[in-house]
């Protein structure tokens, strides 16, 4: 009966690594739901208070705009620092830094008002504060990523990472209906009326950016251990802190590391590089260029002409003039795609899936583009078909590009330098972000003033359409399936987890995977006692 102790602590052991593994997952999950809402539900409010500040949505276009890509300019920040943070404290530690930066920048942007005597500077004091959010939810990007794929077994290492980064998809749907739901309760402010309305939807859609965080609080203050410098990492903190602490912490020496400019200097990961951020690099300019002026494209795929001065944003009505219930539904045939990533991820694989994305994203965009005259012309049956197409572009980015560039630099790259390079490929993405968000809608314009509203947004479709033939393209050179491989530094990690006379055994199953440490004492005296029997 010797080896009954060592069973119960296999087995206390066993229940304590599964917690530990889904209050990780837990928490990079809401983080992601976090990052989502914060960046789509400025969609809904920009309009509120462009119309509400300054009269109409033309009156301070430029302001918009700006107040909607400076979000993407503290997000590439974001990526690039916390990125590298993250390798350098650990990813737990990082990953709460962040979410304090969100939380603050969301409750800042709730409390806009205008700097002076002019209206219309309320954007102003929205793009400062969107700037700083946009810094805490871009590196929500790495360290997510990261704890999902370190804190899961090679076999559903792509399900968990999926999982994940699906609630981006549950917050592209809740920021539209959050957003009806409080312009019905609280009313849409009249147009013009200024600082004399106190916006309380909007002012309430943008602090609710910060509920997430405040929810995760208690769950990222567990298992911080480290009492006293001698105490050893707990098997939750294993998974996040940094390479260099694990190995000091197991009496080993520092031995060979990567560093950036080191892994840079590797022409084994260049391609690697390429293929991660260049992809997400094209991936964005699609997506969110799409996303952040989705007003714009789909104002133009119902034919509904901007309000003139003072008539009501539209934000009310049946579907064609009711922007939030345009979002919902656009987001709604979006969401199906990333439970199907969920799904085939490991089965398929990330390349795969990757590659039928972009082609299956390039067909609806063609399609939209060419077939936009045929379509506008049928009625509402062909508006119909508009607004479907449209929201396929959704469902194969998500069941795609959008799914697979999240997971492929979490995996691909040595564990010394995996934030930091997830981070920069995350930027890139941000960077094609802030090109199609800035670029689209002053394209559709262009084009639209010399050949008339049709032609701006069917070539606008067809650039889509090109750039994600050029994603698939990229995808297919240099992207590599890492479905059911082991992470590099795997071993290294599993070596370090061992300590004295003890033996290291992988745990499959569950959300995630960890490495039971037995006494090899109690492991032989099952071993013989199986024997015998």
């Amino acid at each position: 009966l010797r080896w009954q102790p060592a069973c119960f602590a296999v087995a206390a052991r066993l229940r304590q690594r599964d917690s530990a593994m889904n209050r990780k997952l837990l928490i990079s999950a809401i983080s992601n739901l976090s990052t989502a809402y914060n960046l789509v539900i400025i969609n809904v409010s920009h309009v509120t208070i462009a119309y509400q500040y300054c009269g109409g949505a033309d009156a301070c276009s430029a302001q918009v705009e700006a107040a909607s890509t400076a979000v993407l300019v503290g997000a590439i920040l974001g990526q690039l620092t916390f990125g590298y943070i993250g390798d350098c404290v650990g990813r737990s530690a990082a990953l709460r830094l962040t979410m304090a930066l969100s939380l603050f920048g969301a409750t800042i942007s709730a409390a806009a008002v205008p700097l002076g005597g002019d209206s219309s500077s309320v954007l102003t004091f929205l793009a400062l504060s969107r700037f700083v959010l946009g810094v805490g939810v871009g590196g929500v990007y790495p360290l997510s990523a990261t704890i999902a794929t370190e804190s899961s077994s090679n076999a559903e290492r792509g399900r968990n990472a999926s999982l994940v980064f699906s609630m981006q998809g549950v917050a592209n749907l809740a920021a539209p209906l959050v957003s009806w739901a409080l312009l019905a309760v609280f009313g849409v402010p009249a147009t013009g009326s200024g600082g004399a309305d106190p916006g309380l939807a909007w002012r309430l859609a943008l602090a609710l950016g910060a509920l997430p965080g405040l929810l995760l609080v208690p769950c990222m203050g567990e298992g911080r251990g480290g009492q006293g410098g001698g105490a050893r990492h707990t098997a939750d903190e294993r998974m996040s802190a940094p390479i260099a602490a694990l190995r000091a912490e197991a009496g080993r020496p520092a031995g060979p590391s990567s560093t950036l400019l080191s892994t840079l200097r590797q022409r084994k990961y260049w391609s690697k590089l390429l293929g991660t951020a260049g992809g997400w690099f094209l991936f964005d300019i699609t997506f969110y260029g799409n996303s952040l002026f989705q007003p714009t494209v789909l104002s133009s795929v119902f034919h509904v002409d901007q309000a003139a001065a003072g008539d009501a944003p539209p934000l009310q009505g049946d579907l064609a003039h009711n922007l939030c219930a345009q979002m919902a539904v656009v987001a709604a045939i979006g969401l199906p795609g990333y439970y199907v990533s969920v799904w085939l991820m490991d089965r398929v694989g990330r390349r795969r899936i990757q590659l039928q994305g972009f082609a299956c994203m390039a067909a609806a965009f063609a399609a939209l583009g060419l077939a936009y005259d045929s379509l506008e012309s049928a009625g509402a049956g062909g508006r119909v078909a508009m607004l479907l197409l449209y929201g396929l572009t959704f469902f194969f980015s998500n069941f795609g590009p959008n799914s697979t560039t999240f997971i492929l630099p979490s995996e691909t790259f040595p564990p010394e330098v995996r934030t930091t390079l997830n981070g920069f490929s995350a930027a890139m993405g941000k960077l094609g972000a802030t090109l199609g968000s800035s670029a689209f809608k002053p394209m559709k314009d262009g084009i639209s003033a010399a050949w008339g509203p049709a032609a701006g947004l069917r070539w606008t479709m067809l650039a889509c359409a090109a750039v994600s033939l050029a994603g698939f393209a990229l995808t297919y050179g240099f992207v590599e399936d890492r479905r059911g491989i082991a992470m590099e530094g795997a071993a290294t990690a599993r070596e370090e987890d061992n300590n004295g006379g003890a033996s290291a055994a992988p745990i499959e199953g569950g959300l995630g995977a960890a490495f039971l440490t037995v006494p090899a004492n109690a492991t032989a005296e099952a071993r013989v006692r199986r024997e015998a029997a």
